[in-house]
């Protein structure tokens, strides 16, 4: 097996590689123990695949200009990043060399090795951001190209107490930021009553899928408005000044995983220059803007059903 020479050290063990067109390594696959010294600490590639829960998965991927891209690690290890030192099994990185995301696990969910035994493993780490101290399980932490945090993302099992702009709220999945550090967005672990300027209206999304915190149910500007929420329980009526009605409110449709169900399409509701509009994922798909100051809003709240019984699924 051939060793390449990379701007980290010499590879060696190599037992896959790719390339790319002008000949320089794109991914390889190591069966030997490498250590890459990096600016963020030393860094020990995997090559040893014979775990239940190893992917199955290249140890390094890199740019074209020979830049880490990937690296999957041995073990979890301890590394530098701008926010500080963080476990890591699993990163990514940008182009120019700084950290993209960092994963402190990365096992493979499978019959062997379950979400559970992963979540397990997991320690809490302390992370400082704009609305507080965080001591949490994460799965991940993304950062902008500057090194501030863009998001966390959180077990879908926990359930994270913050301070927002609407006060402590209890949130799930994961939590955004601006560059600067103000919260972006957040996804509610439970119905959550916001104030918009239409009135108040209960946030909650039934088809959050938990995959990344990058964006989420509620976002706000950058001064802390509200600037878009999902609800999975509210109508909204709108009568504009021609004495015009008009009704939104999340959808039905028929369940993907099972047909004898029919499950909840949130409706989404933007707010921008005094504007709003609604939409979702089966109608309004150029949806109508409404003038904030000019219409009359009349919201309704129903309990929340996550998913039901279906006895025809018509008419939905």
């Amino acid at each position: 097996m051939k060793n390449i020479n990379t701007r980290y050290g010499i590879l060696k063990g190599l037992s896959y590689m790719n390339y790319y067109a002008d000949g320089s390594i794109k991914e390889c696959r190591l069966d030997d123990l490498n250590k890459l010294e990096s600016p963020y600490g030393l860094l020990m590639p995997k090559y040893e695949y014979g775990e239940a829960r190893s992917k199955h998965i290249p140890s390094i991927t890199f740019y074209s200009n020979g830049n880490l891209k990937k690296i999957y690690l041995e073990k979890q290890t301890e590394v530098k990043t701008p926010i500080g030192i963080l476990p890591a099994e699993f990163i990514t990185f940008y182009e120019n060399g700084g950290i993209k995301r960092i994963f402190p696990l990365n096992g493979k969910i499978t019959g062997y090795w379950s979400e559970e035994d992963e979540y397990n493993l997991a320690k809490q780490i302390e992370i400082d951001v704009s609305i507080g101290k965080l001591k949490e399980k994460v799965i991940a932490v993304h950062f902008y190209e500057n090194g501030s945090i863009k998001s966390i993302t959180f077990w879908n099992k926990n359930n994270i107490e913050i301070n927002c702009p609407l006060g402590d709220v209890s949130v799930r999945i994961g939590i955004s930021f601006y560059e600067d550090g103000k919260l972006k967005s957040f996804e509610p672990a439970k119905p959550t009553a916001v104030p918009t300027p239409i009135g108040t209206i209960v946030a909650y999304d039934t088809g959050a899928m938990g995959i990344h915190g990058d964006s989420n149910s509620v976002k706000f500007s950058s001064e802390g408005r509200v600037k878009s929420l999902i609800t999975s329980t509210d109508t909204i009526e709108v009568i504009n000044k021609e004495g015009e009605k008009k009704l939104y409110k999340p959808l039905l449709k028929q369940s993907v995983i099972d047909e004898n169900f029919i499950e909840i399409v949130p409706l989404n509701i933007e707010f921008y220059e005094h504007k709003v509009k609604f939409t979702n994922d089966i109608h309004h798909k150029f949806p109508i803007e409404y003038s904030v100051d000019q219409c009359n809003f009349y919201i309704k709240s129903s309990p929340l059903k996550e998913s039901s019984p279906c006895s025809s699924c018509t008419g939905y």
